[in-house]
């Protein structure tokens, strides 16, 4: 059909070949990519393979950096498109408890010990709260062990409902 492009509307031509005038303009829109396309999406994958973790902006850090003038939104169609995602950094979780003192361990009193109703097992905390200041803040929480996080504070169910 594109040796008979100049002779006339689209129209009839598609008519006569029997194809609807939107597969035309598909078929003709639809090209191959170009060799710097190619090589792009290929530095774009050799870059985002080596560094796992950098996201598209820091890889179009990169890119710029081999002389590429690509903006960073066309690095994340490339990298969405052959699904070359970041992978994230574990978030930094310090341990809670230091169990290897000399100190005596004081056993858990009530870890067999299952409440049926409320006001039977209350648990509490004391935490160290630092503040920039020279005066430190050691907090204590005290809360039944039967409640649950409402709209609002701390509060305890009670009647056939509890769990």
């Amino acid at each position: 059909m594109t040796r008979l492009q100049g002779l006339g509307s689209i129209e009839p031509l598609c008519a006569a070949a029997g194809v609807s005038r939107a597969s035309y303009y598909r078929r003709a829109l639809r090209r191959a990519p170009k060799a710097g396309e190619m090589a792009l999406r290929d530095l774009v994958q050799r870059l985002s393979l080596a560094h796992r973790r950098y996201g598209a902006r820091r890889i179009t850090a990169l890119v710029r950096r081999e002389g590429w003038p690509v903006n960073h939104k066309r690095i994340e169609r490339i990298r969405k498109a052959d699904n070359l995602l970041c992978v994230p950094k574990k978030a930094f979780r310090p341990a809670t408890t230091a169990s290897r003192h000399a100190w005596p361990i004081w056993p858990n009193l009530a870890g067999e010990l299952a409440p049926t109703g409320p006001d039977q097992l209350w648990v509490a905390d004391i935490t160290y709260v630092g503040s920039p200041r020279p005066s430190s803040i050691w907090r204590s929480f005290s809360t039944p062990s039967a409640a649950r996080w409402s709209d609002g504070p701390w509060t305890t169910t009670s009647g056939p409902n509890w769990r």
